[in-house]
């Protein structure tokens, strides 16, 4: 007889409930609300609505939940159950700012898991890993999702079917993410389309708008705009709800749907249609139940289209609504951190208590810090070109200071600009600068960054490139910026472009190198990139 043999109709019902918690969250809840009162169900019940209310943003409530399991799971003996108290207890420390707590959850996890076999915890304890340490380092991320996917492939058919394709198909797309981060598209492009499998197979349309953000950002890098706007009416079709790019007209919008109207706005952005990027974030204050951590998402991109479309009154109301939900997230932390301390003070030893305690109130002291921080955020918009939303030199400066050997500078300058001004007009060249700089963020990375660095200069800085993808790169920018003429003056500008790579952390004579390749190309004819090379290292820079 195996294990799933002996396990009653409550444990398959609980079990049930666990594994619908994505692709039927109202089931899931309906399960909760029944099995609450049975103390034997009590604390798995209370695991599975712990998950529900933190992906409805109820944190301290989740929190509750899922530590009164925890007590009783550890008495108990239930490894299993213990095992998934353990994954949300990491994701609310994650989510409270407590990275290092939420990794030590996370390793106990691994090896409860491990322990019992359980392969799909598994996998989701690698995935969890990467999430954790993401932002800090996704190289090192992408090991713990690469751990995650090639365990859940080992179980099913390679590129095929998979017993678990809901958490498979979640690794397949943080993957994906990571590669296209770092410029790895064809690597990119693989996992995202394996991992939209792997959410089809799974039927997991709550996570399908993750894999749509990808591929339409493939087929926005590939000219392909048609293609991407079908894909996101397919996926309106998957959700049954119609998209609504002018408003909230209708029933509220669920969360998939609120992730592919922010998808449509961004590559609205990027195709040059700020006007029709907003709309699609039309009404975004009256989004109901917009989750803690998407708000600020959508908020950023929305100020960035209004700055990009010259309505920069606009954008600085962004702006400080972003900044209010930003200090609002970090109460709620403050807040969560607080019921831990209070649950911790009913189950723990004083003197673990007292330890607990200075813990608590060295957290809330970095996030008083934090906050005050965070009112700086506000000087952002002393860092951007009123004209055109690039960072300005200011920006660049401080950027430039974080570089290291084998990240790039550009030095961009548009050719023969003076005849544009002169010939049309000063309000022609303001149209151009901003075109411009529209077609040159449009050929970049996300994890590049372009600045206007004064007059018709511009400036970009990449991260991690070698000499053959730099220059490459630097084609892309020179042909998008040429692709066609500029709207009003109705004339086509082309762009000469110095660039070097950096030998060192904050190599202060990178700019100097790109200074002097920028002074070739255009002695060579202009509307061309030339690399910096050894001799431009030193000596006077011609007039």
């Amino acid at each position: 007889m195996t294990f799933s043999d002996r396990r009653t109709d409550s444990d398959r019902r609980a079990e049930g409930a666990w594994a619908a918690r994505f692709t039927d969250p109202a089931g899931a809840g309906a399960w909760v609300q029944a099995s609450l009162p049975d103390p034997a169900l009590r604390p798995c019940a209370q695991v599975v609505l712990a998950f529900l209310r933190w992906r409805a943003g109820e944190l301290v409530s989740a929190l509750d939940q899922v530590m009164q399991a925890e007590a009783t799971l550890r008495e108990r003996g239930n490894e299993r159950w213990l095992a998934r108290a353990l994954s949300m207890l990491a994701v609310l420390a994650g989510e409270s700012g407590q990275a290092e707590r939420a990794l030590r959850l996370l390793q106990e996890q691994l090896e409860l898991v491990r322990r019992l076999g359980d392969v799909e915890m598994q996998a989701s304890a690698y995935n969890d890993f990467g999430v954790q340490i993401g932002w800090d380092d996704p190289e090192r991320a992408l090991t713990y999702y690469q751990r995650a996917f090639d365990l859940l492939e080992e179980q099913g058919v390679p590129g095929g079917a998979s017993p678990y394709p809901g958490i498979h198909g979640i690794a397949a797309l943080n993957i994906a993410e990571i590669h296209l981060l770092r410029g790895r598209d064809a690597a990119g492009e693989a996992m995202t389309d394996r991992g939209g499998d792997l959410l089809e197979q799974a039927r997991a349309w709550t996570f399908w708008p993750g894999y749509v953000t990808l591929r339409v950002k493939l087929l926005s890098r590939q000219g392909r705009l048609d293609d991407a706007r079908e894909l996101i009416r397919d996926a309106f079709a998957r959700l049954g709800e119609p998209p609504r790019p002018d408003g909230p007209a209708g029933p509220p919008l669920t969360e998939p749907a609120q992730l592919l109207h922010a998808a449509a706005a961004h590559l609205e952005f990027e195709a040059g249609d700020p006007r029709r990027a907003l709309e699609w974030l039309g009404g975004l204050e009256d989004w109901p139940n917009v989750r803690p951590e998407l708000l600020p998402e959508f908020l950023d991109l929305r100020a960035r289209i209004e700055a990009a479309g010259g309505d920069h009154a606009a954008a600085y109301r962004t702006a400080r609504q972003l900044l209010a939900v930003t200090e609002a997230r970090h109460a709620a932390e403050r807040d969560t951190q607080i019921k831990q301390l209070e649950v911790l003070h009913r189950t723990e030893l004083a003197v673990q208590q007292s330890h607990e305690a200075q813990r608590a109130a060295q957290h809330l002291r970095e996030h008083l810090r934090e906050l005050q921080a965070l009112r700086g955020q506000l000087e952002k918009l002393s860092s951007t070109d009123d004209l055109t939303g690039l960072g300005n030199r200011r920006q660049f400066e401080q950027h430039r200071a974080q570089l290291e050997a084998g990240d790039a500078v550009l030095l961009i300058d548009i050719d023969h600009f003076k005849r544009v001004n002169d010939t049309y007009g000063h309000a022609a060249g303001d149209v151009t600068l901003q075109v411009v700089a529209r077609r040159v963020r449009s050929a970049l990375r996300r994890s590049d960054r372009a600045y206007r660095h004064g007059g018709e200069e511009f400036t970009v800085l990449l991260r991690g490139v070698g000499e053959t993808f730099l220059l490459e790169v630097s084609e892309r920018i020179r042909q998008a910026v040429s692709a066609g003429p500029v709207p009003g003056p109705d004339v086509t500008v082309t762009v000469s472009i110095g660039a070097a790579i950096l030998t060192g952390v904050n190599d202060a004579g990178a700019l100097e190198r790109a200074d002097r390749a920028l002074y070739r190309a255009k002695q060579q004819g202009r509307d061309r990139t030339c690399l910096a090379r050894p001799e431009d290292a030193a000596g006077p820079v011609p007039g």
